[in-house]
């Protein structure tokens, strides 16, 4: 097979396109995947593959080839959908209201099936196994995590992680690939200012909590500009600050959240800490306390070197040297886990389209894929899978 010649048979194609299609109309939140389950389980085993069901409540996972000469690859797609109300009046808009797939996720189950279907034929032509996965709860919800500690990287113990994510801000044709991180770190803070309410006429005999909160969200941006190292990139944002209840009253507490992004090591476990310590001053010095809450959701998203230099080659040969970039983003995937795990990569597919008019950011209520960008991404993970295991 030369470098050109796809992969994918016409009606693998048309199966994609509407495999993706369905899961669009029918999307479903975290961990309540049931019906984009069933359908994945379905279409698996009309492969004659025997999917596992059930994993992480949700996820679905399945083994392709026989032989234990080589090692086991997994390759990976997220099932659940956003909260978001979708906008646009498309024949495959979604039919849960207030449920969309608005960030690719409906694709990417699509792609998955389409490659399976693929490497289910050259099965017998691999030197190892894959472990295709369909995992539930990727927006912020601990699917890999649930995942991985069901067992999901053993028996047969994963090698290398492979996963791709449709980007709408790349044109389709192409692709971004690079090793080392390429998502970041995501944190969620919570952030309580007790002061002591009043008469909005008599502020000495009162904490204001909201000015208090007010400077907090100043000073808090010091974090960044003044405590990390400025050659690495970072970002701390407030996005909610809620604080009184009426014009001529002062605020007795005021609450903000916001999150906290970053690709560096040191950074992400010092700042915790940092935010503690200027929350602390700023609220003793306006006659407040408070009370912080900190959690983190994803770790930042590393590439291995040598697996995205395989992604690179498997890309280059596919659409040409000049179609394939470099890129990263302040965004987290949960991908990170298995990455931290086992070597891997993570890589974006171009599903954007000017001409189309599609190119609204992801979770954007008029998100959209360039249905001309799900053959690319299910023929890049076919090739990678043969590259990986010794293939053709």
């Amino acid at each position: 097979m030369d470098a050109k010649s796809p992969s994918l048979n016409p009606e693998e194609r048309e199966a994609l396109v509407r495999l993706r299609r369905d899961f669009h109309r029918h999307p479903e939140l975290a961990f309540q995947e049931k019906r984009s389950a069933g359908v994945v389980a379905k279409e698996l085993c009309g492969l004659g593959l025997r999917p596992v069901t059930g994993v992480a409540d949700t996820g679905v996972v399945a083994m392709l080839g026989e032989r234990d000469d080589g090692p086991t690859l997994l390759l990976r797609a997220d099932m659940d959908a956003l909260p978001v109300t979708e906008v646009e009046d498309r024949e495959h808009r979604s039919i849960n209201e207030g449920v969309m797939h608005a960030c690719g996720h409906d694709g990417h189950m699509a792609t998955l099936l389409a490659a399976c279907s693929v490497l289910a034929r050259e099965a017998g032509e691999l030197r190892g196994r894959i472990k295709a996965i369909f995992q539930p709860a990727e927006e912020g919800f601990g699917g890999a995590e649930k995942m991985i500690a069901e067992g999901v990287l053993e028996d047969p113990r994963v090698d290398a992680a492979v996963a791709l994510h449709y980007w709408s801000g790349l044109e389709t044709g192409k692709v971004a690939v690079q090793a080392g991180p390429v998502l970041a770190s995501v944190d969620e803070f919570h952030i309580t200012v007790k002061g002591r309410g009043g008469h909005a006429a008599l502020p000495h005999e009162t904490a204001d909590a909201l000015v208090a909160a007010a400077a907090v969200v100043g000073a808090l941006q010091t974090v960044v500009s003044r405590r990390s190292d400025p050659m690495q990139a970072s970002v701390l944002t407030v996005g909610e600050f809620h604080a009184g209840t009426a014009f001529n009253i002062i605020a007795g507490d005021a609450k903000l959240t916001g999150t906290v992004r970053c690709f560096d090591r040191e950074i992400w476990e010092a700042i915790p800490g940092q935010i503690e310590e200027v929350v602390a001053g700023v609220c003793s010095a306006h006659g407040c306390e408070h009370e912080l809450d900190y959690r983190r959701i994803n770790i930042p998203t590393v590439n291995d070197p040598a697996i995205a230099a395989l992604v690179r080659e498997v890309a280059v040969d596919l659409l040409g040297e000049e179609n394939v970039e470099e890129y990263a983003a302040l965004g987290g995937e949960d991908m990170a886990d298995y990455l931290a795990l086992v070597p891997g990569c993570f890589f974006f597919v171009g599903a954007g389209s000017e001409a189309k008019g599609i190119g609204a950011q992801h979770h954007h209520p008029a998100f959209d894929l360039d249905e001309d960008a799900l053959p690319i991404g299910a023929e890049l993970l076919v090739r990678v899978a043969r590259r990986y295991l010794g293939a053709r």
